[in-house]
């Protein structure tokens, strides 16, 4: 294999999905279905303007309605297919659901500051660790790279969901996981190595 065989590698663009009502009112969403709010539907439009000279070639979708919504206005009015992968979810909150983050950090302040701080070594109640949301997206990460050696690829997803795909193509710590956003704009290039465990 020559060099420059073993450099090619796909593009990938971490597009977070717009917001919900929920995401609105500071309240966690993790793995609840709900479709983006009047703000998400004016950040997604903004998001696909910001990305339409990229060359997107392949759009995989988070199983969520506001992810799906959000991939859709990526997709050039269905020019470019979206791909969604039912296993591909948020990650479980648990009895956290639907609280706001101020609640949590005043009911329960010894566990809020912990899972700010390593969130690996905290599951919320009733909900799931973090490395089982890691090997969801392992698993998709595969599939996608397996597919796709070149070009421009869209994955969007909810935070914490696209926080956690940061960390593994770039091999990071993943922090705060209540308070992560992909980037001001929405989106972001991510800088991996095509030699990594993907």
């Amino acid at each position: 294999m020559s060099e420059n065989e073993f450099n090619l590698k796909p593009r990938i663009i971490l597009v977070r999905a717009g917001s919900t009502d929920l995401d609105d009112q500071d309240r966690i969403v993790g793995a609840l279905d709900m479709p983006l709010s009047s703000e998400g539907e004016r950040e997604a439009r903004a998001i696909a303007l910001d990305l339409k000279d990229f060359g997107i070639i392949a759009i995989f979708s988070a199983a969520g309605l506001a992810s799906q919504q959000t991939a859709r206005q990526l997709s050039r009015a269905g020019e470019i297919r979206v791909r969604v992968d039912e296993n591909f979810v948020n990650l479980n909150y648990g009895l956290w659901h639907g609280k706001s983050r101020s609640e949590l950090k005043e009911n329960q302040p010894r566990l809020y500051r912990q899972w700010q701080d390593n969130p690996d070594s905290i599951c919320p109640p009733d909900g799931e660790p973090i490395e089982a949301a890691r090997e969801r997206v392992r698993v998709v990460l595969k599939k996608i790279l397996r597919k796709h050696k070149t070009g421009a690829i869209a994955i969007v997803a909810p935070d914490p969901l696209l926080s956690i795909l940061r960390s593994e193509l770039e091999g990071t710590e993943v922090r705060d996981l209540l308070d992560l956003r992909c980037d001001e704009n929405g989106w972001c290039d991510v800088d991996w190595a095509a030699s990594s465990a993907f």
